[in-house]
């Protein structure tokens, strides 16, 4: 099985999690989902620097856009949990690494783009989340907002 069905199979199992309010067990299997595509990085970049044929441009969009989901999956599920610390520590990290993978491939590439988008995605959110944790719980906000240059679904 490829590295995206079993990341579809992950998502289903978390995102039924998720509806029954099994926070801790879809949080779980958001992490696995995004460690999988993780795991799986390495080999597409060397789709990237080799032949760069359509559908391997299309595996490394859809791996790019599958990561950016599985984390704001997750960091919507510990902002459920009230851990607003884990919550945009999770997208800050996530965001993080999204700006690493841009900087490694070509910016006329199309990966480049997904990893623009999806970076903006992550920011969106953490922008998001960051206001509902302030409104929410204002002392444990204060400590986690990040630079507005730093800043799911």
């Amino acid at each position: 099985m490829d590295t995206i069905e079993q990341w579809k199979q992950l998502i289903r199992q978390a995102n039924s999690a998720f509806a029954h309010e099994h926070f801790q067990l879809a949080a779980a299997l958001y992490q696995q989902a995004a460690m999988l595509l993780t795991d799986a990085w390495p080999h597409y970049q060397q789709q990237i620097r080799a032949a760069d044929s359509h559908h391997g441009q299309d595996s490394i969009t859809l791996l790019v856009i599958c990561f950016s989901i599985s984390i704001q999956n997750l960091a919507e599920t510990y902002a459920r949990q009230q851990r607003w610390r884990r919550c945009l520590s999770t997208l800050n990290r996530s965001l993080q690494q999204v700006t690493q993978l841009q900087q490694t491939i070509p910016a006329a590439h199309p990966a480049s783009v997904a990893l623009l988008r999806e970076s903006c995605n992550l920011r969106r959110e953490m922008h998001r989340l960051s206001l509902l944790s302030t409104q929410l719980c204002p002392s444990v906000a204060a400590k986690t907002l990040l630079p507005a240059s730093t800043s799911v679904h």
